[in-house]
């Protein structure tokens, strides 16, 4: 008995189990989201934040290319209103998305619900239910690069 033949073969197609379209997006808008949970963490510790990207970097000596890490600055999708409270919007790329007809941002009271308001959109987002929010962005985006 030779080892392959040992092994559970099946047919499958590696493009089917790609991740692509509204999946995407909704795991993109998720990586960004728990961006925001980590900097209201870490202002609410009182430290500071920041993301860690890769950058391919060729030596130009030996010719290889390695990763190196970038940091990059998250900037807060809050600001503090006049009464004291906080707006909060969440956005796709640069444009905030609208929550409900014509609304687009989330009254906070103080920064230590911002959390558990970033957590229950993380919710949101995972059920499907910013999907048309999301599909209208990347569409708004598209139209900013048509003839």
């Amino acid at each position: 008995m030779t080892v392959i033949s040992s092994l559970t073969i099946v047919s499958a197609n590696p493009a089917a189990y790609r991740v692509r379209g509204i999946a995407a997006m909704r795991q993109k808008l998720l990586d960004r989201i728990a961006d925001q949970i980590s900097l209201a963490e870490a202002l609410e510790a009182g430290k500071s934040c920041q993301r860690v990207k890769y950058r391919r970097v060729r030596d130009l000596e030996n010719d290889e290319i390695s990763e190196v890490p970038v940091r990059t600055r998250i900037r807060p999708w809050w600001v503090n209103d006049s009464d004291g409270g906080m707006l909060v919007w969440i956005k796709y790329g640069n444009q905030a998305l609208e929550l409900q007809k014509g609304k687009s941002a989330i009254k906070v009271q103080s920064s230590t619900e911002l959390v558990e308001v970033f957590k229950s959109v993380a919710t949101a987002v995972r059920a499907g239910e910013l999907d048309t929010a999301i599909v209208a962005a990347v569409g708004t985006f598209k139209a900013r690069f048509s003839k």
